[in-house]
């Protein structure tokens, strides 16, 4: 039901240089690896990722775009759309390259899974399915009270302190 391996790097956290700068109305896309990446690989990752974003258009218009990397799991991507804004074809390539971004690692890692829920019980993480979270949560093994990775965001500005929450406050509590 549990795995309690590799699940959340505690404090882990990596930003490219102009997240800072990036508006709180930016576009924001959120993605959860299935494992967390090791301090090597995330490292590499993000350098290879950097190297995509620098390039990244839409209809031949650089698009002003930056990340953050949370727990050496969670992955914020974000647009500023006041110049140009993300179309579909430049999400496409996003998409595409986050898909093959790892494939040639020897555990790759997958950005697209979204059955997988990270919880911190009695300062432990832990990872469930979606059908074993919510039996858990009707075990009353998580509660109101227990933190939870908060992985659904629209802007830049929600990311910044709503990473980890109390379930009550997360998108978990308007499912119950």
């Amino acid at each position: 039901m549990e795995s309690e391996n590799n699940i959340w790097s505690e404090g882990a956290e990596m930003h490219a240089v102009n997240w800072i700068g990036m508006p709180r109305d930016a576009r924001i896309w959120v993605y959860l690896a299935d494992r967390a990446l090791t301090d090597k690989e995330a490292k590499g990752f993000v350098q290879d990722f950097d190297a995509f974003l620098a390039n990244w258009e839409a209809h031949g218009k650089r698009l002003n775009a930056s990340w953050r990397l949370c727990g050496n799991r969670l992955l914020f991507v974000a647009v500023d759309e006041a110049n140009a804004p993300a179309t579909g074809c430049s999400i496409d390539a996003s998409v595409n390259h986050l898909r093959n971004a790892t494939k040639k690692w020897h555990e790759p890692v997958d950005w697209f899974d979204r059955q997988n829920n990270l919880y911190k019980v009695k300062e432990r993480w832990h990872e469930a399915s979606n059908a074993d979270f919510w039996a858990l949560r009707k075990a009353h093994r998580v509660t109101d009270d227990t933190m939870v990775v908060n992985v659904v965001h629209q802007q830049n500005g929600s990311c910044w302190e709503e990473v980890v929450i109390p379930f009550s406050e997360s998108w978990h509590s308007e499912m119950w």
